[in-house]
């Protein structure tokens, strides 16, 4: 039985929550452009249950990067970014974690030393917890 092909749609509010955060934590983030990072999410298929990780993430160098509008490209599955705008602005937290802003296109990996930002401020499974704070309106001392 052939496989489903998966759909993909971009995530609407993906960008204005991004440029929320960074206006609200310019230290971390000032060197972002957000016009360079498109996420979309899979309208069509379920979250498998073995995927652990809540989003991939890519990024394009040049010389392919010449030839793409946008140089970072997020996907994950509807369940995921269909969560409440606090999971929603961890989540894009997290994305923005993984740029690397002295190389350009390149993306850092999704392991507990990249992410160690993420355990430090939100802990481990931040993904899955429901007692995250908001991003933009508690007043959160992150740590580095």
């Amino acid at each position: 039985m052939p496989q489903t092909k998966p759909e993909w749609e971009e995530a609407s509010d993906f960008k204005v929550l991004a440029s929320k955060i960074v206006e609200r934590y310019p230290q971390d983030f000032c060197d972002i452009d957000i016009d360079q990072i498109i996420a979309y999410v899979c309208v069509n298929k379920d979250r498998p249950d073995g995927k652990k990780l809540p989003y991939a993430m890519s990024g394009t160098m040049p010389p392919e990067s010449f030839t793409n509008s946008k140089t970072y490209f997020v996907k994950m599955f509807q369940e995921v970014w269909d969560r409440d705008e606090v999971h929603k602005l961890v989540l894009i937290y997290s994305v923005l974690c993984r740029i690397d802003p002295v190389n350009p296109g390149k993306v850092k990996p999704y392991d507990y030393t990249d992410q160690e930002i993420m355990v430090k401020n939100f802990g481990a499974n931040w993904h899955e917890r429901a007692d995250l704070p908001h991003l933009l309106k508690d007043n959160i001392g992150l740590r580095d």
